[in-house]
């Protein structure tokens, strides 16, 4: 399988278009200036225009076109505005239904495709012209069609140079609660421009949406699957205009840009789709950048039984949600899933007869007939005066959304020992190490073993796109690098790459988890201070599937690749023989 980029290097070599030498000499110049190496073919002259046309045709299955020749609806025109024709070099064609034909410089960028999906509403169909005939058809097509009313971006930007701030204070009136992207995307270029950056995030199921200042331009870069990826670099001058936009339907200060500030808005998109969207704020040297945290609510609604877990951690870790007390830690970095299992586990477990109190900073999905409760530090709402009071209302299950400090720790020990159930998180790389770490927290070895019941350490890996899904056989090159013992043909799978996944191989992401239950051997080492590996080896001798484990399995199983094991999970020790710890 190769990637487009290099499929255009065949074809230039095969053709003897250039030298391999030539073709280094750009692949070094495309390095350090970035870009396409289209472009940077061309701008070096070691190909025409006209060839790099040709090429790209063949090596994309896609039609050439001679732009010059065509007369385009105006109707169609209007579809794109000429700054974005512009910037992107591309030019509206034809317009058949729901499908628009794009004439495209670099038909390679699927960003500027899905840009334009976004922006007109239309299925795009990319063919393919020459940059110096798509620049005269827009001069030709656009001075022809001024805009009869609205202003420019320039204008705006220009505008928003004197009275910015007052501006965008009139979109208060808004309701805080639910702030329709569509509906506010009416007034000005510049606000559409943020909403677009909003829905999009959602169209290509990012987590996070990173709006950040350079020296010169300001980038906007999401993550998908765990990975992030440049959208855009645009003006600095908009980087104001957006930053105060996103305060304002935050609820945050707009005049405040020296200290940190954390808020959340919430978006209604088509098909009456609310997601949430926590927002943090934090001052560079180049300006205010902000993150975005994209909190799709129909994710709160996600069953246990279909996060992936291995049929017999599933049973062992119901087992456990269903006891009366005891203490269910989920761990893992930053972005592993914690929390989806956690609301998980508690949607399992919520019925009418259980009194369900969560303290999380912040809330991240609303759940229907649960307590949930925002700490706010600043006014003295922590997590451990929040748990003081919880206790005092008598409740069955208490979720913790993060245990960050001893305190916190030593409140949830004893409630778990007191009669109630307590799930949380906590920042661990393994189910064992949450072990240690409580431990080295203060918590006494005891005391662990009288409160917890169970531990899921997690992760997530990018799934291999349905649509583009290949068999292939494993090379036993790096058979021998996961530790695969297997002799003949190791069949797996991967993603060639296709438009639905923007060329990656991969859509959407799987889980994977060891699930550590605290048997008499395991408590038996904790009791005597036991080192992860020694508690780890006692979990696996009673059952316990590790990580790296379970992504095997979900390999062989054509969810995800080799690849994404080996990135994720490290490698599992030999198991030894011996007994207890």
């Amino acid at each position: 399988m190769f990637s487009l980029k290099e499929r255009l290097q065949q074809i230039l070599l095969r053709d003897n278009i250039l030298k391999q030498e030539d073709l280094d000499r750009a692949l070094l110049e495309q390095k350090d200036s970035g870009g396409d190496l289209s472009q940077v073919l061309v701008r070096m002259n070691l190909i025409s225009e006209d060839d790099l046309t040709h090429i790209l045709s063949e090596g994309l299955g896609l039609p050439p076109i001679d732009i010059s020749r065509l007369k385009i609806d105006p109707n169609v025109v209007k579809l794109i505005p000429r700054d974005v024709a512009e910037k992107y070099q591309i030019m509206p064609v034809s317009k058949m239904g729901g499908n628009l034909t794009l004439a495209m410089a670099d038909p390679l960028n699927i960003f500027v495709i899905d840009d334009v999906k976004a922006l007109t509403g239309l299925s795009i169909t990319p063919i393919i012209a020459r940059s110096t005939q798509l620049a005269q058809a827009i001069e030709r097509c656009y001075a022809q069609d001024a805009p009869e009313s609205g202003e420019t971006l320039e204008s705006i930007i220009k505008d928003m140079r004197d009275a910015e701030e007052l501006e965008l204070v009139k979109e208060q009136d808004l309701d805080s609660e639910k702030v329709s992207v569509e509906d506010i995307s009416q007034d000005a270029p510049l606000i559409k421009l943020t909403d677009t950056i909003i829905q999009q995030a959602v169209m290509a199921k990012a987590s996070d949406v990173f709006i950040e200042p350079l020296e010169k331009t300001l980038r906007i870069r999401y993550r998908v699957d765990g990975v992030i990826r440049e959208i855009d670099q645009m003006s600095k001058a908009l980087h104001l205009a957006i930053i105060s936009r996103l305060k304002v339907v935050s609820n945050l200060d707009i005049s405040e840009r020296r200290i940190p500030q954390d808020g959340r808005f919430r978006t209604i998109l088509s098909g009456n789709k609310e997601v949430d969207f926590r927002v943090n704020v934090l001052p560079t040297v180049f300006g205010e950048k902000i993150v975005l945290r994209v909190l799709d609510k129909s994710a709160g609604a996600v069953d246990i039984n279909n996060l992936g877990f291995q049929p017999e951690d599933l049973r062992r870790l119901k087992e456990c949600a269903d006891k009366p007390h005891g203490m269910i830690l989920s761990c893992g970095p930053t972005g592993s899933g914690k929390t989806t299992t956690l609301y998980s586990i508690l949607r399992h477990i919520d019925s009418p007869g259980k009194n369900i109190v969560t303290v999380e900073d912040p809330v991240e999905y609303q759940m229907a007939g649960l307590n949930q409760v925002n700490v706010k530090p600043t006014v003295g709402l922590t997590f451990a005066s929040t748990l003081r009071s919880i206790l005092r209302q008598d409740p069955d299950v208490i979720m913790i959304g993060e245990i960050r400090e001893s305190e916190t720790l030593d409140i949830a020990v004893k409630a778990a020992l007191t009669g109630h159930l307590v799930v949380s998180s906590l920042h661990t790389t393994t189910a064992a190490g949450s072990i240690v770490r409580m431990v080295n927290m203060g918590v006494e070895p005891f005391l662990i073993c009288s409160s917890v019941i169970a531990i899921v350490g997690q992760r997530l890996l990018r799934r291999i796109c349905p649509k583009c899904k290949e068999e292939f056989v494993l090379s036993q090159e790096m058979a021998e690098k996961v530790g695969l013992g297997l002799k003949g043909d190791i069949r797996l799978f991967r993603g060639k790459g296709c438009k639905s996944c923007l060329k990656t191989g991969y859509s959407g992401r799987v889980g994977i988890a060891e699930v550590l239950i605290l048997t008499p051997s395991v408590r038996k080492g904790i009791l005597q201070r036991a080192g992860e590996l020694q508690i780890k080896m006692a979990g696996r001798r009673e059952g316990m599937t590790t990580m790296r484990e379970d992504a095997m399995a979900k390999a062989f199983a054509g969810l995800t690749t080799m690849e994404e094991v080996l990135r994720v999970t490290a490698p599992d020790e030999p198991l030894k023989d011996e007994p207890g710890v």
